[in-house]
């Protein structure tokens, strides 16, 4: 038996307690009428803290997905423990945006003119996901039930004339960009990294930290001396982010050689 109250009460933030009473409900759906349910899109963190706390359930299967395996927002879903739920079950639909003419309009389209001309629709945050952008295009992952209002109402995104429209298969998502970098770290700590791999100065880099603003695999980290690991997947708000994917040995002036992902 869920006990809904007891799993509320784990949650301090007001806010975040709310975003995890309406999965909660969807988890109940699921368990009482012995079919999947699924929450809105949430960011990748809390969807893991929220999954935490319902694995132990008796009776439940979570499963996250955003659409592709490294997607920032995900959605949860709910079925029976004894019954597999599929990524094609999730209720997601692609939309690919373009530019109507190559000739007219901004070329250079950012996320944050997709995303607020998709919200401008009057369509809440909940139901949008990833987007991203690639030459002239964008590929939006949204819920299945918002997919037809886009594709028949979106006409513009900044002052840009578009075309939207409903597309299948990860063909249609293009690649996330990044670039291979070599550097040197007085040690692995989190504002240490950040601070050489941002091109930052350390004493800024532990002031965003400290503002939370730095997420460690989608956690938010507030502990300036965090020690990273190889594969951890680390951004700072308003700066980007990247991936540890090999630690070296020291070197002659005894700094860490470290090779990293990162995502441009």
């Amino acid at each position: 038996m869920m006990d809904r109250q007891a799993l509320l009460k784990s949650i301090p933030d007001g806010e975040e307690r709310l975003l995890f009473a309406k999965a909660l409900d969807q988890a109940i759906f699921a368990t009482k009428r012995r079919q999947p349910a699924f929450s809105d899109f949430m960011d990748r963190a809390k969807c893991a803290r929220f999954a935490e706390r319902m694995r132990g359930l008796r009776d439940l299967n979570v499963v996250l997905f955003g659409g592709t395996e490294d997607c920032e927002r995900q959605m949860m879903g709910f079925s029976l423990a004894e019954e597999e739920l599929a990524e094609e079950e999730f209720p997601i639909k692609i939309i690919k945006i373009r530019r109507k003419s190559k000739k007219f309009g901004q070329a250079d389209l950012s996320h944050r003119d997709y995303l607020g001309s998709i919200l401008g629709l009057g369509i809440d945050r909940s139901k949008v996901g990833d987007i991203l952008v690639a030459e002239d295009t964008a590929v939006c992952f949204v819920a299945e039930e918002i997919a037809p209002y886009i594709t028949a109402v979106l006409e513009q995104v900044s002052k840009t004339a578009v075309v939207a429209e409903e597309t299948e298969g990860a063909d249609a998502v293009p690649r996330r960009q990044t670039e291979t970098k070599r550097l040197t770290v007085a040690s692995l700590r989190l504002d240490a990294v950040a601070g050489e791999a941002f091109h930052l100065a350390r004493g800024k880099v532990q002031t965003l930290i400290g503002a939370e603003k730095a997420q460690v695999n989608w956690n938010i980290v507030t502990n300036t001396s965090h020690q990273l690991k190889e594969g951890d997947l680390v951004s700072l708000r308003g700066f980007g982010r990247f991936r540890i994917k090999e630690i070296g040995g020291k070197t002659k002036k005894d700094r860490t050689a470290l090779e990293i992902e990162k995502y441009i």
